[in-house]
């Protein structure tokens, strides 16, 4: 179990920068006990982290930052730290903070996540 949820952790990080918008396919995300999680780490890197890339992103190109947030009791996203350029980090900072109407994660999903802005070039 702990192998699969460090998987979608980094499948999380690598599609916050890739073109595809889809769960990766070696995550099983056909089978119950991965299926859930699958479904919710995408809808949230839509909403995080798609939105962002296509529009904020372009602003600051060949840059990167890494998210850490924390999952509120209230649904949204406490910003622990932030790694990499600074401007486009203050940015994915506001972002997470600011995001609303996440949809609940399933039981088993960690509450910690690290998100991952920036476009590829």
């Amino acid at each position: 179990m702990k192998t699969g949820i460090a998987l979608l952790l980094a499948s999380i990080l690598l599609a916050g920068c890739s073109s595809q918008h889809q769960p990766p396919r070696d995550l099983a995300c056909g089978r119950d006990d991965n299926a859930a999680q699958c479904r919710y780490l995408h809808a949230v890197q839509q909403q995080l982290i798609d939105s962002f890339n296509s529009t904020v992103a372009p602003r600051y190109p060949n840059q990167r930052c890494l998210v850490s947030a924390h999952r509120r009791a209230d649904g949204g996203y406490s910003v622990l730290r932030t790694e990499g350029d600074e401007a486009l980090c203050l940015r994915a900072w506001q972002q997470v903070s600011s995001a609303r109407n996440l949809p609940l994660p399933p039981v088993g999903v960690p509450e910690s996540w690290q998100f991952a802005f920036g476009q590829r070039q």
